[in-house]
């Protein structure tokens, strides 16, 4: 993923992209971000893409930072953010140092640490662990491992039920997301044209305590419908819980 790509899709954006704050079932990132919330605390946004979330943020906090790579992307948000005087908006690659950003209480990223190199991921994670206050918490989102698989088995069933057999069932699954073993083995699936890091619950755990230096508090999960992960309208309605899923992680610094 580069600025490239991102500046060329931006104005196809809200129409393509399914954003965690907008399509969650349950509204789990706006719930998170209410137990942390406060008039006396700065957050920051890493990856806010168009700034859907920022005004909901500005309500609930003294001082709201967006940063994204995307320029195309920082013009909606400003666009979006124009009268309020509590949001701070900078183009910034959050896969280079951060160190000249403002630290904060909270850090909230939706899907935004999905690049495939692992360096550039490792960059990300620990910049932003690097940007939040003793005792500040990290709201971060990511896909998952587990659900993308998942779905697969639940298309196969969709298939078995309209009268394919299961070998037949198996065989209609289109499995273009899976990539190059080794790039399978790590989590990174094809999701439209681009290789995205898909993440495992022990992973994030894992990545929490050794790379970022906090402490993992709660791997989450935050269901979407079925018809946004297909990518088709007529899913069948038999096909409801369990839904798939991303995941949350709230982590705190000590």
């Amino acid at each position: 993923m580069d600025v490239h790509y991102w500046n060329e899709f931006a104005d196809e954006y809200d129409e393509h992209v399914i954003d965690a704050f907008t399509y969650g079932r349950s509204k789990m990132i706006g719930q998170q971000v209410k137990r942390f919330a406060s008039l006396e605390k700065d957050v920051a946004d890493f990856g806010c893409g168009p700034g859907k979330m920022l005004p909901y943020l500005s309500e609930k906090f003294r001082t709201v930072y967006g940063y994204d790579f995307s320029d195309k992307l920082l013009e909606s948000a400003h666009k979006r953010c124009a009268d309020l005087k509590n949001v701070h908006i900078e183009q910034a690659d959050l896969s280079l140092p951060v160190d000249h950003l403002p630290m904060v209480d909270v850090i909230v990223s939706l899907n935004a640490v999905l690049m495939p190199d692992p360096e550039l991921r490792m960059n990300f994670l620990r910049g932003m662990a690097s940007r939040l206050n003793p005792g500040g918490y990290l709201i971060l989102n990511v896909p998952s491992v587990e659900s993308l698989l998942f779905s697969y088995f639940r298309e196969t069933e969709w298939y078995r039920k309209e009268g394919s057999s299961p070998r037949e069932a198996e065989e209609r699954v289109d499995a273009s997301y899976i990539i190059q073993p080794n790039r399978t083995a790590q989590g990174v699936f094809i999701r439209g044209t681009e290789p995205t890091k898909h993440y495992l619950r022990e992973e994030l755990i894992v990545l929490a305590r050794e790379e970022m230096k906090l402490e993992a508090l709660d791997v989450l999960k935050m269901d979407y419908d079925w018809k946004i992960e297909m990518e088709d309208d007529n899913v069948p309605e038999w096909m409801g819980e369990p839904y798939p899923w991303d995941w949350i992680l709230i982590a705190k610094k000590s």
